[in-house]
């Protein structure tokens, strides 16, 4: 692999010129994510598998004191839902506290707190996907940075402050997260090139490609030059994120700064593939080839799952055939971009054509792999093919997911098989396997059409337990099942929890719904009250 070459000071604006649309300029705290009403999953995860290896998530550790300032934040944001905690943006370092929550802070922390507790208590936020108590979560962080000795561990305060700028940027409160950095800056305490890539990463996230790029423009304000590896993560990250013309243009005004390499390349060909762009990602393909850096098994892969995606099977084969001949041995990544694209297209028989190409080749599968085959016989009616594949993933050491037993849910599901749902979710468990929120949905809704009142809100509350995110669709089913039993106090309550707790928009189906059952118990009062916070947020306008 060539060597890059850091350069000591230079700046990269996004062209004028550049046909870039950026979006979300005034992101609201709200998601509406959720899987299809089908309940089909994502391709991400085989899309990221096919561009550059990826480092596993590892969950924070817990620990006892963890636990306690958990629950007294969450506690707290459940108690105060609505409130305005008048915490000072211009000010977030010694301003960001809210009195009462201190005090609880104080009686269950020891004398000093370590740094690596206040990192993994925001790790554990970080977690969520809604309704993020991040006021709360600011002022446990400026409380315990008060603490005598706290910035003394430099490196694990700086952790702690990376994590920080993290969670504020992921619920897109910019303007604190660097008023951090500059804190950090004030107290003497070192502001890695980690924290200004948590920030790209944030800004990518949320439409804002421009502000990542001004993000990498502004490291050396505080004293952290960028190297190569920073370079090719700012690619990487904009590329991920759909912004290629973004990491394009920052690639062409900076690569005579840093020495392009296979990783880089490779991210550009990924981005232009994710936008569907194929013929810029094979310009980029014949680039890298003519400067003399050969195509590596992830560059391969990349241009091959892009062929497969936008319908130019056969070129995508040809690229297959090109990279044997070269003598780069695929691996399982590049096959489950051939068997994907037959498996979406009901084509099972090609998709096993695929597989057994790959064991010729002596090619280990992986979970994408056997979730592909799972995937194949599910669509095709063969449950009991999809069962076999399964055990078969088992015995070879592959531990299963949850994508891998969402097919076959929805194939009792389409049964109507109760009894074999119960078979099926007891060997998830069995094989270590935790549902997701999509096979929480499907069986959530498999025992609210059966009139399983008792099964749907064990479900629930094995998500909770599970720290297992419930989405709109969930709340849907929930409340959806309640209406239907006249239940309107129960239907509210799921209402409101989606609403005010976890931050969703719901539909209007299911608002109308609930409203149809507050007027017909007389709930006035109720009523208003929902209607109120419809508006307040902008999901609905009072009628006339």
């Amino acid at each position: 692999m060539a060597l890059w070459r850091p350069v000591p000071c230079f700046r990269f604006r996004l062209s004028s010129s550049s046909s870039l649309v950026l979006f979300l300029r005034n992101p609201k705290p709200f998601s509406t994510s959720s899987c299809s009403e089908g309940e089909e999953e994502c391709d991400d995860d085989h899309e990221e598998a096919v561009s550059l290896k990826q480092q596993p998530v590892i969950p924070p550790p817990r620990s006892p004191l963890v636990d306690r300032f958990y629950s007294v934040i969450q506690d707290h944001h459940r108690r105060t839902l609505g409130l305005n905690l008048n915490l000072n943006p211009s000010s977030p370092s010694s301003s960001a506290h809210i009195p009462n929550l201190s005090r609880e802070f104080s009686q269950i922390a020891p004398p000093s707190i370590s740094p690596s507790v206040v990192a993994h208590t925001i790790q554990r936020f970080a977690q969520l996907r809604h309704g993020i108590p991040w006021p709360q979560t600011l002022a446990f962080f400026n409380w315990a940075s008060d603490h005598p000795g706290f910035a003394a561990d430099a490196d694990g305060a700086a952790t702690a402050y990376c994590e920080a700028v993290d969670l504020l940027g992921k619920v897109r409160q910019f303007d604190l997260a660097w008023g951090l950095i500059a804190a950090m800056r004030v107290r003497g305490i070192p502001v890695g090139a980690n924290v200004f890539l948590a920030l790209v990463r944030r800004y990518a996230r949320a439409g804002l490609a421009a502000e990542a790029v001004h993000t990498f423009n502004r490291m050396e304000d505080y004293g952290c030059v960028p190297d190569s590896f920073v370079f090719a993560s700012v690619i990487g990250v904009l590329a991920k994120k759909r912004f290629a013309e973004a990491a394009q243009s920052f690639f062409d005004g900076l690569k005579h700064k840093f020495l392009p390499d296979v990783v880089i390349y490779s991210a550009l060909i990924h981005g232009w593939c994710r936008v569907h762009r194929i013929e810029e990602a094979e310009r980029v393909f014949r680039e890298m080839k003519e400067a003399g850096i050969p195509p590596n098994v992830y560059t391969y892969s990349c241009v091959i799952d892009g062929l497969c995606r936008s319908g130019r099977i056969d070129r995508g084969y040809d690229v297959f055939r090109e990279m044997v001949e070269v003598g780069c041995a695929p691996n399982a990544a590049t096959f489950n971009s051939l068997m994907r694209v037959h498996v979406k297209a009901d084509q099972t028989e090609k998709a096993l054509q695929v597989h057994n190409q790959m064991k010729r080749l002596s090619c280990e599968a992986d979970a994408i792999t056997y979730n592909y085959l799972i995937e194949a016989h599910c669509r095709a009616g063969n449950f009991d093919n999809a069962m076999k594949a399964l055990n078969q993933m088992v015995a070879k050491g592959c531990p299963p997911n949850a994508s891998s037993f969402n097919p076959l849910f929805q194939s009792v599901f389409k049964a109507k098989d109760v009894n074999g749902a119960h078979r099926l979710f007891s060997k998830m468990k069995d094989v270590g396997c935790k549902p997701n929120t999509v096979t929480y949905n499907i069986l959530m809704r498999m025992f609210s059409e059966t009139r399983s009142t008792d099964m749907v809100m064990k479900m629930k509350r094995d998500m909770d337990e599970n720290s297992c995110e419930p989405n709109v669709n969930t709340y849907r089913i929930l409340i959806s099942m309640f209406c239907s039993m006249g239940h309107w106090n129960r239907a509210y309550k799921f209402f409101r929890e989606m609403l005010e707790e976890k931050c969703l928009k719901p539909a209007l189906p299911v608002y109308n719904m609930v409203l149809e059952q507050l007027r017909k118990a007389g709930q006035v009062e109720k009523h208003e009250e929902l209607v109120e916070k419809m508006v307040k947020r902008g999901f609905v306008t009072r009628p006339l």
